[in-house]
């Protein structure tokens, strides 16, 4: 389990935000670039969770409440691989909001996982994604700049908030001149990229 403590969450998209990028820097010392490639998990029956994998690890966070127009999101998880059965079934479909396959091993790995358990179920996309970050840390807060690319598809950039307090991340936001922007977390940009379109009974959260 993450222990992790949740955190008040805002961000932006679109293809022109360097200028925010610069405003920041010009305020707190830019953060080394850094390069990954990620694999997201999408459901069509929820947007409460962020199941991704990298660096060779699941990393699961949880949307944990609506606070005015920021969200608080939770961190719950972070393993390794070979991954157990009993985490895969307690932590991963479970969160995903669909039925738990039926599981024949003790343990899976990666690519078992992928191909025996994820891909089967047709309520789930893989994304593969890359990013280039640069991060900014103030008093209160951090603030992220980043290129996203969804691998044989579109690129954007994005403008990431976040702080435990989030009168913090308020402030920020009335800062930067973003007041009149809308809050979308990644789940829902990914699926807007890839064309994903929600069951019925998709959570609206």
């Amino acid at each position: 389990m993450d222990k992790t403590p949740a955190r008040y969450e805002f961000r932006i998209w679109g293809n022109h935000l360097s200028p925010i990028r610069d405003q920041l820097a010009k305020e707190a010392p830019a953060g080394a670039p850094r390069e990954s490639s990620e694999t997201y998990i999408l459901s069509r029956a929820t947007d409460t969770a962020n199941v991704k994998f990298r660096g060779g690890l699941l990393d699961i966070k949880l949307f944990a409440e609506q606070a005015g127009r920021l969200e608080r999101w939770r961190p719950v998880l972070k393993a390794g691989f070979p991954l157990d059965s009993r985490t895969i079934v307690e932590n991963v479909f479970p969160n995903l909001a669909v039925a738990v396959p039926h599981i024949e091993r003790p343990s899976y790995t990666y690519d078992e996982l992928i191909n025996e358990l994820i891909k089967p179920e047709a309520d789930l996309a893989i994304v593969e994604v890359t990013k280039s970050r640069t991060g900014f840390t103030f008093e209160r807060y951090t603030a992220e700049f980043a290129v996203i690319g969804i691998v044989g598809g579109g690129t954007t950039e994005t403008v990431e908030l976040e702080s435990e307090d989030s009168a913090a991340v308020l402030r920020a936001i009335a800062k930067l001149g973003l007041n009149s922007q809308p809050n979308i977390n990644y789940v829902r940009h990914l699926k807007l990229m890839i064309g994903m379109t929600p069951r019925s009974t998709a959570s609206a959260s």
